[in-house]
């Protein structure tokens, strides 16, 4: 005689204590009227047991009508708790808002660090373009763009920087940076090393000048020494030169809609001459206006010229197109082909010059019209940047 425990506790339950002669009687008659008791342990005169707070009246009226006695040991359940807190409102409402409270503090970036060997303008201008991106104390999180976003917005308003990663820890934003060192000119013996500008999987190394650190295959992080200008533990120190080639991988994530507006040329066309003097441009013949929705239109300026002197007076030729736009439905794989593209130039925009090796759609979506794909590049570039020999 179990109850569904879920549903007992979730509408309330009371464990009793039953004290009588009556004490079997009352159990069978609950058994044959469908009240379903849990834990019954009877002892001699005395029984304890759990009924649910729906079917206790029920168990209320058998014991008075038996003479038998019932002590109510422990209330269980939400209809209880709710009856508790409508008894202490101040409290309950204490308690949601300390709820909210604690979800709001939560959701908001609350500090931002800078981390990494980065110099003092480094960091004030990593700060700045953070800012600028958005990202500040006392902003929401939900109001920030994705951390691929985020990190690339904030390259584009630092450009001393070659490299940025944004970590989120709570209500804490840490960034982190690879700063930009420019170069030593041409002839220059000014000692650096070439660093890594990305994570990166190494290709091939081909250092010209310094030490090789690493090897085909290794992953490196942003930062990391490539080629070391300290050679024999440091009693020489040189210009470190070379180029780095890594595979690097970044992830787009970019939409593109199912259906698109496009216009055709009916063929129908109207035109018009305009006689034009200086700014001016008075209309000279075509004086009938077409009854076109919508309409395309070209102009043909003449170059008229009396020895090395351009007249004044010029005349343009307007020509209107009839336009009819209309809708196209791209399929499902052919939306998938346009996201690779606008991935691979999305990727374009932030490598600079490198190769594109291989792009995977990681993740797709179909809703509200538009396809919603998560796209893996793989590129394979020159990740050495000149960093101070430290």
């Amino acid at each position: 005689m179990m109850a569904a425990r879920g549903g007992v506790r979730f509408g309330g339950s009371l464990d009793l204590e039953l004290r009588g002669e009556a004490i079997s009687t009352v159990l069978g008659q609950c058994a044959r009227q469908g009240v379903r008791l849990r834990g019954v342990r009877v002892r001699g005169s005395r029984c304890t047991l759990t009924v649910s707070l729906g079917q206790f009246r029920t168990l209320h009226a058998l014991c008075r009508r038996h003479r038998v006695r019932f002590r109510i040991l422990k209330r269980r359940g939400l209809a209880f708790t709710v009856r508790r807190a409508r008894r202490r409102p101040f409290f309950l409402a204490g308690a949601v808002l300390f709820v909210l409270v604690m979800y709001g503090l939560g959701s908001v970036v609350w500090q931002v660090d800078v981390g990494g060997q980065i110099s003092d303008e480094g960091r004030m201008t990593l700060l700045q373009a953070a800012r600028d991106s958005g990202l500040r104390p006392a902003v929401f999180r939900r109001a920030l763009p994705d951390t691929q976003t985020l990190q690339a917005e904030i390259l584009r308003r630092a450009p001393s920087m070659v490299w940025v990663g944004v970590q989120m820890d709570g209500s804490k934003a840490r960034l982190e940076a690879v700063e930009r060192v420019s170069g030593p000119a041409s002839g220059s013996t000014a000692p650096r090393n070439l660093v890594a500008g990305k994570p990166a999987v190494i290709q091939k190394v081909f250092a010209t000048r310094g030490q090789a650190l690493v090897r085909p295959g290794q992953v490196v992080r942003p930062g990391q020494v490539l080629v070391s200008g300290a050679l024999g533990g440091g009693a020489a120190r040189v210009p470190a030169d070379g180029k780095v080639l890594a595979e690097v991988w970044y992830t787009s994530r970019v939409q593109v809609p199912l259906t698109l507006q496009v216009q055709a040329l009916t063929g129908e066309k109207a035109e018009r001459g305009y006689l034009v003097l200086g700014g001016w441009a008075i209309r000279a013949w075509g004086w009938r206006e077409p009854a076109f929705a919508a309409s395309y239109e070209r102009d043909d300026d003449t170059d008229w010229h009396v020895g090395p002197w351009r007249l004044p007076v010029q005349w343009r030729k307007v020509t209107l197109y009839e336009a009819t736009a209309s809708q196209v439905a791209l399929s499902e794989q052919a939306a998938r082909a346009r996201a690779l593209e606008l991935a691979a130039q999305d990727v374009r925009r932030q490598m600079g010059e490198g190769t594109v090796l291989g792009q995977t759609v990681l993740q797709s979506q179909v809703a509200h019209g538009k396809l919603y794909a998560t796209v893996l590049t793989r590129t394979e570039e020159d990740i050495g940047v000149p960093a101070p020999l430290r």
